[in-house]
């Protein structure tokens, strides 16, 4: 079964798409996509986090009582000392995860709580190697598996833990002057469970990885356009309402574009519908790279009409990118010798509204389509911008009774 990514060959913009394409082996995305998939990444694993802290709270402070009351070490104030690090490493973990604070503080807080943890703990357990309890070498093997698998933590922060891990238990064992043959064999055991778990976790990565990008692709498949991959109807009408409103409480303006193919029925008629389909991607591309500001928008409105959204620009600047807009759907140079300038050309209106409580969404875009039409009676290829025309009426649709 093919995936997503190769059921939608053009998707204009798509991030998801893009990561697809690189097969999402490097295990690191662009930095606003990895925020997004850190909080996926979290929300998909807070049972396992949750399970695994409550355990690992509940183990530690039944080894301290054994270790502490029935076996102390020489040193009694440095052990109380690891023993208090890992019990307050672990704790915090644990209260991360159940707190409201959980996707914007857990992976950097369990990424430096399980350093603390490694270190505390690989000095630990070379000190009870040390003196005769060997069998407690067999908590770090498990330790180092948890780390990649249950901890909750992302794959670069659990080699890390791993690394630091086996640097300080071979640290100390050399500090204790263990036997060269007694410390070269334990430290290979733990460096090759170490790896061991690395490979497997990071395979496990991929394919999370690779989940995400799939269901983010799925669901942005839902609101675009299937030929042209710009944003559908649905996806337009339910932007435009955000964007109203928000343009509303911040008091600023909106420019609407209303962009139709000229003469696209001769096109198709003379070229066949398989060569407009190509123009119509072919400008749907132009289209899209004119609306890349985070609440712009481009979409395709029906058959060849597109619309773009502009959030926050005056009268000047909405016509120069119209004018933009037109004058680069022409450079494409796409043949239509049915059409005077014998080839592809748009005709653009362009509404320029101040959101108001007595006006709408709907009249904003009854005046983009009145300007549309005004370019197209004006002889195509052209722009026209209605804003002045309108600004004394108050009706919901910038019409006057």
């Amino acid at each position: 079964m093919n995936s997503p990514a190769e059921r939608v060959p053009h998707l204009p913009g798509s991030r998801y798409a893009a990561e697809l394409n690189k097969g999402a082996g490097d295990m690191r995305f662009p930095p606003e996509l990895e925020r997004e998939y850190h909080r996926f990444y979290l929300t998909e694993r807070r049972s396992h986090v949750r399970s695994f802290n409550v355990i690992m709270c509940a183990l530690f402070v039944l080894a301290c009582a054994d270790s502490v009351w029935t076996a102390p070490l020489q040193d009694q104030l440095a052990q109380h000392l690891r023993l208090g690090a890992i019990a307050f490493a672990y704790l915090t973990m644990a209260w991360v995860a159940y707190s409201r604070r959980y996707q914007r503080l857990y992976l950097e807080t369990a990424r430096y709580a399980c350093i603390v943890i490694s270190i505390a703990g690989a000095v630990e357990v070379a000190h009870r190697i040390h003196a005769g309890a060997g069998e407690v070498f067999a908590l770090l093997t498990p330790y180092s598996i948890g780390l990649y698998f249950l901890a909750g933590i992302l794959y670069r922060a659990a080699l890390q833990a791993n690394i630091v891990m086996i640097i300080a238990f071979a640290a100390t064992l050399i500090y204790l002057r263990e036997p060269p043959a007694r410390m070269a064999e334990l430290i290979a055991i733990l460096a090759t469970t170490a790896l061991i778990g690395a490979r497997a976790f990071r395979h496990q990565g991929i394919r999370f990885r690779r989940t995400f990008l799939e269901r983010g692709l799925i669901a942005e498949m839902a609101v675009r356009d299937g030929l042209t991959g710009l944003k559908n109807r649905r996806a337009f009408d339910e932007h435009l309402t955000r964007t109203w409103q928000q343009a509303l409480r911040d008091r600023r303006q909106l420019a609407l574009m209303m962009i139709d193919v000229d003469h696209f029925k001769k096109f198709n008629d003379r070229y066949g519908h398989q060569a407009g389909d190509e123009a119509l991607q072919r400008i749907a591309g132009v289209v899209d790279s004119f609306a890349k500001r985070p609440l712009d928008l481009a979409a395709r409105y029906g058959g060849e009409e597109l619309a773009v959204i502009l959030f926050d620009v005056v009268r000047e600047h909405a016509e120069r990118l119209a004018q933009q807009l037109r004058a680069s759907v022409q450079d494409l140079q796409i043949p239509h010798v049915d059409h005077a300038p014998g080839v592809a050309t748009v005709s653009i209106g362009v509404a320029v509204v101040h959101p108001t409580l007595e006006r709408s969404p709907d009249g904003a875009l009854q005046l983009a389509d009145e300007a549309m039409y005004a370019a197209k009676r004006d002889g195509r290829n052209s722009v026209r911008i209605f804003e002045s025309e309108y600004q004394g009426l108050s009706t919901g649709t910038f019409r006057a009774q």
